[in-house]
């Protein structure tokens, strides 16, 4: 069967928009082009996860120069093009090795942190890795990570404030409080978007900013090779259909820029990323991306699936696995050149607004 059109997708989801996405083939200026792979396997490795890789050491390969540390050694493009005839060629190798030209040493880190976020809240933290990322980098911040479920480590950094609660109860912080405000992945955790996103508002400092960052639970693909009948394009329809009878969206992460101006932010601004479903891109960046998302995705199918097929669409659990084992053995298949859209949505609150 041919790819899935706009119109077969309209059709079965009404609700979801007509993708904008631009067109894949093997040698796109403005796509993402495909590898070859020389290996006669028709799948990517079951072991995929031991290709996930910690830090590269290179990225600590810091410069120093008069007593302070610079940005890690890395040769670009000057970024003064046009003094290069006014500078030495003696002088080009210090401005050359990074855009980036402050120092990055304790004592710059100080000075940042006093223009820096003071009261930081995040929405649904989850295993919390967001929140203490956050409380590490601006120690001079008070950070509080809420999420339903006590999961979370029980050590934690000082600056950092792990609480057990329900977002969409009553909030009991002050209004006009939060300098920053996180929300992420809360796709089927929402009830009433629009309430939250108002209640971010109402307790956002005039001049803070909120941050959405959603995933579509979705699957497209520009060469064919991703069909209406195929299981994981079958297994996303199940899902997002099942979502809605529960009456909580699964994929409104389009929706979340339009609810954020309606909501009085301004200067609201999204960006929509595309991640590769498995390691199929050639570019470097997009192939590691795609082997994490290729670990990810394999574990998600269960995690999603199992109970919103079985107890939601009714199921029965051994034919829900026999599917899912379909749509893992799918994810794995080199020909497949799917790929999902993310979305991050960042909005201002007015800086006279202490209603």
């Amino acid at each position: 069967m041919p790819s899935p059109s706009a119109s077969d997708r309209d059709r079965t989801l009404p609700h979801l928009p007509t993708p904008g996405i631009g067109h894949f083939s093997d040698h796109s200026d403005n796509g993402i082009s495909i590898d070859e792979f020389s290996d006669e396997d028709a799948e990517f490795s079951t072991d995929l996860a031991d290709d996930v890789v910690s830090l590269s050491s290179s990225v600590l390969d810091y410069e120093y120069e008069n007593g302070r540390r610079y940005h890690s050694n890395r040769m670009v493009s000057p970024p003064f093009p046009g003094r290069r005839a006014q500078v030495s060629p003696a002088e080009i190798p210090t401005w050359s090795q990074g855009e980036y030209m402050l120092p990055n040493d304790e004592e710059e880190q100080d000075r940042m942190d006093l223009k820096t976020p003071q009261e930081i809240l995040d929405l649904g933290t989850g295993t919390g890795i967001w929140a203490l990322d956050m409380a590490e980098k601006f120690p001079s911040a008070h950070i509080t990570a809420t999420d339903i479920d006590p999961i979370q480590p029980s050590w934690t950094l000082p600056n950092l404030e792990f609480i057990v609660e329900n977002f969409e109860d009553e909030w009991l912080y002050k209004k006009n409080h939060f300098d920053y405000i996180h929300a992420r992945l809360l796709a089927m955790c929402v009830a009433d978007w629009p309430l939250l996103i108002r209640r971010m508002y109402e307790h956002t400092k005039p001049g803070g900013y909120c941050e959405h960052q959603e995933s579509a639970i979705w699957a497209w693909s520009d060469d064919g090779s991703l069909t209406a009948d195929s299981p994981i394009f079958q297994h996303v329809q199940a899902l997002d259909t099942a979502a809605r009878l529960t009456g909580r969206e699964l994929n409104m992460w389009y929706k979340i820029r339009g609810w954020m101006i309606d909501a009085g932010f301004e200067d609201v601004k999204e960006s929509v990323y595309f991640l590769p479903y498995s390691p199929w891109p050639r570019d470097p960046h997009l192939k590691e991306l795609g082997r994490y998302q290729a670990v990810m995705a394999q574990q998600a199918v269960e995690s999603y699936g199992l109970r919103l097929c079985t107890q939601v669409l009714g199921w029965g659990v051994e034919p829900a696995r026999i599917f899912q084992a379909m749509v893992k053995q799918q994810l794995r298949d080199k020909h497949l050149h799917a790929y999902l859209k993310v979305v991050t949505v960042h909005g201002r609150k007015p800086r006279g607004d202490w209603s």
